[in-house]
């Protein structure tokens, strides 16, 4: 978690948007393609996904593509990868599988935004940025090691707060309800993912440690639903829900959680028949 925090927010702080504009394919399904890679140079959560797309927008990143870029590099950065292998013990099936999940609904969710709204999206303004480049060199390079040490604490104690909340409602579960009736339910290839869905969506837990929770459900519920848990925990996101509203738009929100819920069920399903 130390190392994806400051890694967060290293990037958050010195990459300038207007470079990877400079290299941004024309045609749609490139630049959403290269988008949701993107996230594998750029290891940054949920949390610190948002300001960087934002920063990419007004740099001149089409929206559709960013809209691809927040939702694939929560989990496609190499910190998120590497911890959902420690988590399950280095099942490299696991670490695959999630990733192509999470690839799928982004590339889908950023092709729809740029066939239904394309250009139409408005761009966000951040007037912060033109200040920034009025501040001397030497200023900027002090005022940015401070940001990135106060980024990354309090980006950690965010961490440490989410991970202790899914742990307890791990073993309130647990401890509350009927082992017998938990059992059942996550046995189940339909009813486990729908259960664990909308509980993933409340959580709403950082991807740097939502592995380890998942993994606590491993032992009771299907192999999809835990999949899926990881996977809608880093899309439809409660906690950054308003950040995103703010960010895209009420439509595009409703964009992304129409699609992505159907998606991730089908898919999560499906993992249950081949498991």
């Amino acid at each position: 978690m130390l190392v994806g925090v400051f890694a967060s927010a290293i990037v958050q702080q010195t990459l300038r948007g207007e470079v990877v504009a400079r290299y941004m394919p024309r045609k749609p399904v490139f630049a959403v393609l290269l988008s949701s890679l993107f996230g594998l140079i750029a290891p940054v959560c949920d949390c610190g996904a948002i300001p960087l797309g934002r920063q990419l927008m007004a740099k001149g990143v089409p929206v559709y593509a960013a809209i691809a870029f927040l939702i694939a590099a929560p989990v496609i950065n190499p910190i998120t990868l590497v911890s959902t292998g420690i988590a399950f013990q280095g099942n490299v099936g696991i670490v695959v599988a999630r990733a192509a999940m999470t690839l799928s609904v982004a590339l889908i969710v950023g092709l729809l935004a740029a066939r239904f709204f394309g250009a139409r999206l408005g761009v966000p303004t951040l007037a912060h940025l033109a200040d920034g480049d009025k501040v001397d060199t030497a200023h900027r390079n002090g005022l940015r090691l401070g940001q990135v040490v106060q980024h990354a604490t309090g980006e950690y104690f965010e961490i440490l707060f989410f991970v202790v909340l899914g742990a307890l409602f791990t073993a309130a579960s647990q401890t509350l309800v009927p082992r017998a009736d938990l059992t059942a339910v996550g046995a189940q290839r339909a009813g486990s993912v729908l259960v664990l869905m909308p509980i993933a969506t409340i959580l709403s837990i950082c991807s740097e440690a939502d592995a380890f929770v998942a993994r606590a459900f491993a032992g009771t519920f299907s192999f999809g639903a835990v999949m899926a848990f990881m996977t809608i925990g880093q899309i439809v996101d409660l906690r950054n829900g308003l950040l995103m509203w703010r960010t895209l738009g009420g439509r595009i929100l409703l964009l992304i959680a129409l699609t992505a819920y159907p998606l991730v069920f089908v898919e999560a399903v499906l993992l249950n028949r081949l498991s």
